[in-house]
Order: structure tokens, then C-alpha cells, then sequence
């Protein structure tokens, strides 16, 4: 019995006597998992995007007209 190897391409080569264990979780339940994954990273992202953006539209950037009126 010879292990399996990589060829030179990158695809998986068995032999013919070789008995590959099947995969470990469904199709459907690996979809699923790759969705929640995807929801998880696009809420990330889009609740730092808004988050940034209200910050960045609330504050005074470099207006300094507020520091004449202050009297010492």
C-alpha cells in the first residue's frame, strides 16, 4: 500500500488500495457554517464602518473657532 501523495499540480493522488476516511461533516452543515462565518465578518465590518462614521461626522475635526471665546 503506497500513502497518498501530492503531484507536482497540487491534486491528491491515492492509490487504488488506499481507504480515505469520508468527511467529517455534511455539505449542507459546512454551507452553513461558511454563512454564519460570512454574517459574522459582514456585521464586523459594518457596524466599525457606522460606528466610524458617526464618530467622524460628531466631532469638531481641527475647528479651533471655540478656543477664542475662552477667556483667561
Amino acid at each position: 500500500m503506497e500513502p497518498p501523495r501530492i503531484n507536482p499540480v497540487g491534486l491528491l493522488e491515492t492509490s487504488k488500495d488506499f481507504a480515505a476516511s469520508p468527511r467529517r461533516f455534511s455539505r449542507p452543515l459546512r454551507l452553513l457554517a461558511g454563512a454564519l462565518l460570512a454574517l459574522f465578518l459582514a456585521a464586523t465590518v459594518v457596524s466599525s464602518v457606522v460606528s466610524l462614521g458617526r464618530y467622524c461626522l460628531t466631532t469638531d475635526a481641527a475647528d479651533a473657532r471655540a478656543l477664542s471665546t475662552i477667556r483667561r
